[in-house]
């Protein structure tokens, strides 16, 4: 394939000798998801662009859906990523499917946690989801955590009202564990997992250390009952953490697009992108690869990040 990529910075991406040209972007379209659609519209048009891969939630809630000078966007359909990044959402509907989610409080807005009983314990703080649009701009909202119920009220009162719903969760101790799956048509055409052995920040967060794991079956049924319950097509993470105290896996998330450690996935002989693409262009894709578990990959910025 002929690469071209897409960003406000060149990045790690665009740094690779398999790009033949990369697009800068104007910072006011990183923020604005009407001026990030035109400038697709303009780059897939010069490059003659066949394919369009959104890898992050902000290009991923802007450009599902469109139709540019013919060029298909790789990735679900905007109903099913919408109900996959709703967190609240899933938070729901994984108990029906046997996956266990943490015990959580989720305030409809502001005011609902004064009616909140204060509780012992560590808790995250978690909006239902990870983007959302106000006022036509994106706006990225993080991730919080708190060692006692205090810290929710303070953490709490520093979100946006845009940011609501929002969860109050309480927190797992325990190794981040991750199902990865490409979907069509109600089959699986690729899985594979990884286990995460170094986070930043060290509380939790995106992997710096990981290695490839062999996800157990139980777990990757329930993970496929779930998209299917989604109607969703398309590749997904399906994040979880292994709780220390009893080594179950606990839900966390889905990322519906592909995810930050793909790589992992790549080397251990599992090509992710390249069979997203060859599916949505309708070819098919090679048999199922030997996965080469117990390889590790790192991200070095990371690892320094996690060190710090």
């Amino acid at each position: 394939h002929r690469v071209v990529t897409i960003g406000v910075h060149r990045g790690l991406a665009a740094a690779s000798r398999a790009v033949q040209a990369h697009v800068e972007l104007n910072p006011a379209a990183w923020q604005s998801p009407h001026l990030m659609r035109e400038a697709v519209h303009t780059a897939v048009a010069a490059h003659r662009v066949q394919v369009v891969l959104p890898v992050t939630d902000r290009a991923s809630r802007a450009l599902l859906g469109e139709a540019f000078h013919g060029a298909l966007v790789a990735g679900p359909t905007v109903a099913a990523y919408e109900v996959a990044s709703d967190k609240a959402l899933l938070m729901q509907r994984a108990p029906e499917l046997g996956i266990r989610v943490p015990g959580q409080v989720v305030l409809e807005q502001p005011s609902d946690l004064t009616a909140v009983s204060p509780r012992i314990g560590a808790w995250v703080i978690k909006p239902a989801r990870s983007v959302v649009e106000h006022d036509g701009q994106s706006l990225s909202l993080s991730v919080r955590f708190a060692a006692d119920w205090a810290g929710v009220v303070q953490a709490a009162a520093t979100y946006p009202l845009a940011a609501y719903p929002l969860m109050i969760q309480e927190r797992v101790f325990g190794q981040g564990l991750g199902v990865f799956l490409l979907r069509r048509a109600g089959q699986t055409l690729l899985s594979f997992g990884h286990r995460r052995l170094r986070e930043k920040p060290p509380a939790g967060g995106v992997s710096t250390y990981r290695e490839a794991v062999a996800p157990p079956i139980d777990l990757l049924q329930r993970c496929e009952a779930l998209l299917d319950s989604l109607v969703y097509e398309g590749p997904a993470m399906i994040e979880f953490k292994e709780d220390a105290a009893t080594g179950q896996p606990v839900l966390m998330e889905i990322n519906a697009r592909l995810w930050g450690s793909v790589q992992l996935a790549i080397d251990a002989g599992v090509d992710f992108p390249a069979a997203l693409v060859a599916a949505t262009l309708g070819q098919p894709i090679p048999e199922a690869p030997v996965v080469r578990l117990g390889t590790r990959t790192y991200w070095e910025l990371g690892e320094l990040d996690h060190a710090l």
